[in-house]
């Protein structure tokens, strides 16, 4: 199948050697089942595809300025006004802003062109959203009939997480738009083997990097063509792109990371981990519980070694064995994810090659397994804590979070995918070939989420967004499948079922709909104050104030509103949050993207409002990470703050900002009332 020139010039490789991987290679294709469609699309969706665009341009660019900056966007408007100025991204504080270089001297450009304006800076993200459609209609060729792919067009259109992060100006949209590139060149290259394709593949996730370091996640995606393929070649120069990939996101990382101050460590010592890097790490549990739990893994271990024994081939027999038994150690080890996944492994193997019988043997083991998860659940159940961190202490490294964030973006596509996964794991079972979308959800969904538990234990749901568009496409495969299926059933057994092209019309309509949750849209679209924090209009207050020198601002989003009113003098915010983002500066701790100093306890405000006693003092509040209001980020400084020493002058547009001025100080200006 390999000719010999492939296997000479910088690969020196023996030919038995290639022989046996070419020959595992190829088994290991024969796994799979290719579902590119056979349809092809034609004028009618062309103008369906028109008008989808036409919608997802509307719906991008409607109140595109309506609302302040907010989130992050407020570190991208003041990087790309020194771009504007200067030339180059330099904050407030000196620090050279090295995120998202492309990004910046795109809306760089569109203040030239446009103005300075919320809409100018957002215009390049609200232009790479209409771009994502498109090029998400592109890569859904690979595996939807057109109008199945015209549907995962119109999700992607309408899905609230791509409406919101197209009207942003941070570069979440712009690392869809690449690993939907990416996935566009490496279809191509997969069809036609073209080398140019794959380049661009490469360029494409590289360029992505660049943007946003986490579209290194989908770089596994480069093996699909070869692994289907049973192609040895084009295996090896998918691993190759791989390689270059993370070769580049090692390189940008360091680079970028080079521009970053060292918070110095004395300032969060004692704190212990951060909140968003702190695991569960395993329980030790007294003496004889220990001993008893270790016996009765002992004992579980025998049924193990009894279910594997079922299994006639040797190979086969050993690796269910090996897989069964390292589950089990992980699981008295309190690692039940990873002993999950390797239980699940074993059950696959052993079924496929040892038939239904092993199912008597498995139930065995299966309950002394659940026997010993109701012991450690009611050990960890007598200490204190929530369900949430036992479950926690539970699952061990890696995080489970990450299946829980991606899933925010759109349960049912979620769980469409989950179910495909599931499907094909029951197809290997039984013998059978597997569709292709499965393999496309392991590399590129299943396993990013993996792996980034290893590193973090909890985080937003936009640091697992490069792995979404993946997870649509394999949600409305499953759906087609699924739907196909049920068809050939009916017919089968001669059940009237409504036309054919009805019921999939009808299908795609509910399918779609369920995706992309129309309350949510409807929630999404033009969405003002009542879904967006208030900063712009607390900054118009207090510029209303006539501030002078002697005044003194203290902010919570210190960002926002250093880019709003130019200078902020101090950063409101606890240790446990404020310890990744300062610096030790001229002896005294600061922000390093502002070079505010940092007020971090009760007791340092109460002598801020000592040393300016007679000054006017504002603390300007934020809208923003209300889930606890604000209590969490403040810390003990809540309760100064809505003490006597403080009332509150100015209540956003958002019901959630609020500005506060000491008590005791000269009156306001009342050119600007509160906002209601």
């Amino acid at each position: 199948m390999f000719p010999d020139a492939a296997n000479r010039g910088l690969l020196p490789v023996s030919p038995t050697l290639t022989d046996h991987v070419g020959g595992f290679l190829r088994s290991l294709s024969e796994l799979f089942r290719t579902t590119a469609p056979l349809e092809r699309d034609q004028l009618a969706h062309r103008v369906m595809l028109l008008a989808i665009l036409g919608v997802g341009t509307w719906l991008r660019f409607w109140g595109l300025g309506n609302v302040g900056l907010h989130g992050d966007e407020e570190t991208m408007g003041m990087a790309a006004m020194a771009i504007v100025r200067e030339g180059a991204p330099i904050l407030p504080s000196g620090m050279f802003y090295p995120r998202g270089m492309t990004e910046l001297y795109l809306m760089a450009g569109s203040v030239r062109l446009f103005g300075e304006s919320e809409w100018a800076f957002r215009f390049p993200s609200a232009l790479c959203g209409v771009l994502t459609i498109y090029w998400s209609w592109l890569a859904g060729r690979r595996f939807l009939r057109p109008y199945w792919n015209l549907a995962f067009a119109t999700a992607v259109a309408l899905l609230p997480a791509m409406i919101v992060y197209s009207q942003t100006a941070r570069m979440y949209i712009f690392l869809l738009a690449s690993v939907a590139a990416c996935m566009v060149c490496v279809f191509a290259w997969e069809r036609s083997g073209r080398t140019v394709w794959l380049l661009g593949g490469v360029v494409a996730l590289v360029i992505g990097i660049e943007l946003q370091a986490l579209a290194v996640t989908t770089a596994l995606l480069f093996l699909m063509p070869g692994i289907l393929q049973g192609d040895l070649r084009k295996l090896l120069y998918g691993a190759v792109s791989a390689a270059i990939v993370m070769a580049s996101y090692l390189l940008i990382n360091a680079w970028v990371d080079s521009h970053y101050p060292v918070p110095p460590p004395e300032y969060a010592a004692d704190l212990g981990p951060p909140l968003w890097d702190r695991s569960r790490a395993p329980e030790a549990f007294a003496l004889t519980f220990e001993i008893a739990l270790w016996i009765a893994g002992l004992a579980i271990a025998f049924f193990a070694i009894h279910l594997s024994r079922v299994v006639p081939q040797r190979l086969a027999a050993i690796s269910v064995a090996t897989l069964l038994l390292a589950g089990l150690l992980l699981q008295l080890k309190l690692y039940y994810h990873v002993a999950f996944l390797l239980f699940v492994a074993a059950i696959v193997i052993a079924r496929r090659f040892g038939g239904p019988r092993i199912w008597r043997r498995f139930r065995i083991f299966a309950l002394g397994s659940g026997l010993l998860a109701l012991i450690h659940v009611s050990l960890l159940a007598s200490t204190p804590g929530s369900l949430q961190k036992i479950i926690g202490a539970l699952v061990g490294q890696p995080s489970i979070w990450p299946y829980a964030r991606i899933l925010q973006f759109s349960e049912v596509a979620g769980v469409l995918a989950l179910a495909a996964i599931v499907w094909g794991l029951w197809q290997l079972m039984k013998g059978r070939r597997v569709t292709d979308y499965v393999l496309l959800a392991v590399l590129a969904v299943w396993i990013p989420m993996f792996t980034i538990g290893f590193f973090v234990w909890s985080m937003p749901p936009r640091y697992t967004v490069a792995s979404l568009l993946p997870m649509m496409v394999c949600a409305f495969a499953f759906a087609q499948r699924a739907l196909d299926w049920l068809q050939a059933w009916a017919a089968s057994r001669k059940i009237s079922m409504l036309r054919a092209r009805s019921a999939q019309l009808a299908a795609i309509v509910v399918t779609t709909a369920l995706v992309v949750d129309p309350i949510q849209v409807a929630a999404a679209v033009n969405s003002g104050y009542e879904s967006h924090p208030d900063h712009k209009g607390a900054a118009e207050f207090i510029k209303a104030q006539n501030i002078v020198d002697a005044d003194v601002i203290v902010a919570e989003d210190v960002l926002q509103q250093t880019y709003y009113l130019g200078h902020v003098d101090y950063w409101l915010m606890g240790r446990n949050h404020a310890r990744r983002y300062v610096e030790l500066k001229n002896g005294r701790i600061q922000d390093f993207y502002t070079g505010a100093g940092v007020i971090s306890s009760a007791a340092m405000l109460e002598d801020l409002l000592r040393a300016q006693r007679g000054h006017r003092i504002f603390v300007i509040g934020s809208g923003e990470n209300q889930s606890d209001k604000r209590r969490g980020m403040r810390g003990d400084m809540d309760p100064v703050l809505h003490s006597k020493q403080f009332e509150v002058v100015y209540q956003g547009r958002d019901g959630l900002t609020q500005v506060w001025r000491a008590t005791g100080a000269p009156p306001l200006q009342d050119a600007v009332p509160s906002q209601e």
